[in-house]
């Protein structure tokens, strides 16, 4: 007998360093050096927005479809996106904006093989 269950969680606030550091910790196991030197990294290559930010609350004037726009055609989570763009999405009501920089956001889709295992 097999029973199923929705269930609704709350979306995350916006990503600042010091959750950064906890994801990677503990989902990744990597060290907060290692951690930094990667997200500079992609900092660096266009990839991510500045890492180094207290904020997890994103000003009211983000624009999150110039954010998505860049991944709607990833192979893995395109079509996903491109539905959150053609249906409407809530961002996260959530978080602190500390006033340094926004939230820690992917600003442009890379596959596997363009980071190179990065």
């Amino acid at each position: 007998d097999v029973s199923q269950k929705e269930e609704r969680k709350q979306r995350p606030p916006g990503l600042n360093t010091v959750e950064l550091l906890k994801v990677a910790s503990s989902a990744l196991n990597m060290g907060p050096h290692h951690t930094m030197k990667v997200a500079e990294s992609l900092y660096t290559s266009g990839y991510l927005s500045y890492p180094r930010t207290e904020s997890s609350a994103y000003p009211p004037n983000f624009d999150f479809h110039d954010c998505l726009r860049g991944h709607q055609r990833h192979p893995l989570w395109g079509e996903y996106v491109a539905d959150l763009m053609r249906e409407g999405f809530h961002p996260s009501k959530g978080g602190v904006d500390a006033g340094d920089h926004p939230p820690i956001t992917p600003v442009r889709a890379a596959t596997e093989a363009e980071l190179g295992g990065r």
